[in-house]
């Protein structure tokens, strides 16, 4: 197996859009869910194109352009998979880890993998934000939701 160069420098692979302009693109999703249907590739362009924290600035400015939640507005627009594609990505990451955990602690039994992989991957911020989304989504500390569902190592 090849070994990387010493020193070499890695960067993820998503990066925030160059000239990136959240009202333009507020503007610009309004505009292709305006009217009869949606332009659903200028949808994907620019919500694919942008990073997270990108994508949540465009949240921002959508509500305070037209006075309405983007998500709904999308929700409202789009369909099946492709809307739930589309309205996974414009979630923040730690939305997204709260309901992953809600998942693998509902029901009979526990997803342990899951809840590990996430509890044991994220760092001290990412965490806190995670407890903040729990609690805000299922009205429940992430705390009391683990430790009703869970035993043996998972209560040390």
């Amino acid at each position: 197996m090849a070994k990387p160069a010493q020193g070499a420098k890695y960067r993820g692979s998503i990066h925030d859009f160059p000239g990136f302009d959240p009202n333009q693109d507020a503007e610009a999703l309004y505009t292709a869910m305006k009217g009869f249907g949606s332009d659903k590739e200028a949808i994907l362009d620019i919500i694919t194109s942008r990073s997270n924290r990108q994508r949540q600035e465009v949240c921002q400015s959508y509500k305070s352009l037209y006075g309405k939640d983007l998500i709904a507005a999308l929700k409202y627009e789009l369909t099946g998979k492709f809307e739930r594609l589309i309205v996974g990505l414009m979630r923040p990451p730690a939305y997204c880890d709260a309901k992953e955990i809600k998942d693998s602690i509902s029901g009979a039994g526990t997803d342990e993998k899951t809840l590990t992989r996430i509890m044991v991957s994220r760092s001290e911020i990412d965490l806190l934000n995670i407890r903040r989304e729990f609690i805000e989504k299922y009205d429940k500390s992430l705390h009391q939701a683990i430790e009703g569902d869970t035993s043996g190592d998972f209560l040390k």
